[in-house]
């Protein structure tokens, strides 16, 4: 009789006396001491609240039903089907939520309603996966959070996949231990790629251009992230580079010249299906014989093995010096001396190969040269403000006089002066890297190709040279 009334009384109650009477009811329905009879009357008026017009007031049963452990199921289902204000408390916590009920609601819900299913305090391996492979960007980010979701690698790889675009998730998954190497080569590509935009307008040989910065950049990022983890994790690295056909011969000169001997070391044992220490104790010892066979077995091109040795002989030789000054100048100073000192057979490979420890040297040098300004600039601040000169510039001063220059101006010349032999380098590699295109399109003739290509770099060196000397004389 007292429910009978209530239902009556809800058909003409204020609404916010109607939201707390939707609470009461389910509370007094879960209460001990009702009567079966009573129960069932409750259960009865809650299932009409379910045709209320007022959703604050299935909100409110909603909420009340989701904090239950055993709630009546056919208003659990009713509730989670209704509107996304109304299913969102029953979707985030409810307990009476079947697996498969909850994979099907991910499949038919929206954007908020997956989130909560992906934030709900226990969620099993199958939601996991089915979240992984079709939930929106935030539902994703809210399950890569959570820290009660059962992922494995291949949700991870799936969510990269689909979202390694969205800056905030990539960080979350970069962050963790467990998301796999191929979750997260995939993070860093995507990373490579927010960095080198594409411009809607280009062209197919500017896309093509566009598409190798982008795997210089997630290469960098690769062999810089390979020297900060484990033997273990970076076998990982080969194998998931080798998967995804990542692991070039250019990405292992550029590893060398980083100075990842150990990456390098990991990707021939791979290639060649040797033990790890057989191939570091060759590469230790110096064993050209042992290096020739294991090198030949991975399978990488004979005409590059040269460049390769010329270029592990080098570290080494710096690597041994007693009187390395600065660390950070490492990589310029190894891949100048390997250009410096090549003398071994050419052809489209190796020019290739030559050409990328251009790109290198370019890249350390003006890296380097910025490095060392901004620390003279440190080491070298005037603890008294000169006055500026008052109609000559830096570079209409004598030489004997630059060194009575305030600080700020020679800081000025300083910095100009290296920016225009970067341009110079830069506009070098970029000559050189349309040479190579015409080279590898050029590839039933690739012989005559590289005599061509050698010609243009030898050219292309003493302009670049005459125009440092120009650079030079101005600055003087």
């Amino acid at each position: 009789m007292i429910i009978e009334r209530l239902v009556t009384w809800m058909e003409v109650a204020p609404l916010d006396k109607k939201v707390k009477a939707a609470s009461v009811l389910v509370r007094a329905w879960h209460s001990a001491a009702m009567s079966d009879e009573d129960r069932d009357a409750a259960e009865a008026a809650m299932t009409c609240i379910l045709d209320d017009p007022d959703i604050q007031v299935r909100v409110s049963l909603s909420e009340a039903i989701a904090d239950l452990a055993n709630p009546p199921r056919h208003l659990v289902l009713a509730l989670a089907a209704d509107s996304e204000e109304v299913s969102l408390p029953i979707l985030s916590h409810c307990s009476a939520l079947l697996d498969i009920e909850l994979i099907h609601m991910v499949n038919s819900g929206n954007d908020e309603q997956q989130k909560a299913i992906a934030s709900r305090p226990v969620l099993s391996a199958t939601v996991c996966a089915t979240l992984a492979k079709e939930g929106c960007k935030n539902a994703c980010l809210a399950l890569v959070t959570n820290p009660e979701a059962h992922l494995n690698r291949n949700d991870f790889y799936a969510i990269a996949e689909r979202h390694g675009d969205c800056a905030e998730l990539r960080s979350c998954m970069l962050v963790r231990h467990d998301i796999g190497m191929w979750a997260r080569l995939l993070l860093i590509e995507c990373y490579a790629a927010s960095l080198v935009k594409a411009d809607e307008d280009m062209d197919a040989k500017q896309l093509i251009r566009k598409e190798r910065e982008i795997q210089e950049v997630c290469d960098k990022a690769t062999i810089t992230f390979a020297a900060q983890i484990t033997d273990q994790e970076i076998h990982e690295m080969v194998h998931a580079l080798i998967a995804r056909q990542k692991l070039t011969t250019s990405f292992l000169l550029r590893a060398i010249c980083m100075g990842n001997l150990t990456l390098f070391a990991h990707s021939l044992a791979v290639l060649a299906d040797q033990p790890l220490h057989r191939v570091e104790r060759i590469l230790k010892e110096r064993r050209s014989n042992g290096l020739h066979a294991i090198y030949s077995k991975a399978g990488l091109p004979m005409s590059a093995l040269t460049v390769f040795c010329s270029a592990i002989a080098t570290w080494r030789f710096y690597l041994e010096a007693e009187n390395v000054e600065d660390p950070e100048r490492m990589p310029y100073l190894v891949t100048r001396e390997i250009l410096s000192n090549y003398e071994g057979k050419r052809d489209h490979i190796v020019d290739e190969l030559l050409m990328l420890l251009r790109k290198i040297c370019t890249e350390t040098a003006r890296d380097n040269a910025r490095s060392k300004v901004e620390r003279l600039s440190v080491e070298n601040q005037p603890k008294i403000a000169l006055p500026a000169p008052e109609e000559e510039t830096v570079s209409e001063v004598e030489p004997e006089t630059i060194a009575e220059l305030p600080q700020e101006d020679l800081m000025a010349f300083t910095l100009q002066f290296a920016e225009e032999l970067a341009e110079l380098a830069i506009q070098a590699d970029e000559d050189l890297a349309l040479a190579a295109e015409e080279l590898v399109a050029d590839n039933s003739n690739h012989e005559l190709a590289a005599d061509a290509l050698r010609a243009f770099s030898s050219t292309l060196d003493r302009h670049n040279q005459h125009r440092s000397d120009a650079v030079m004389e101005r600055a003087a």
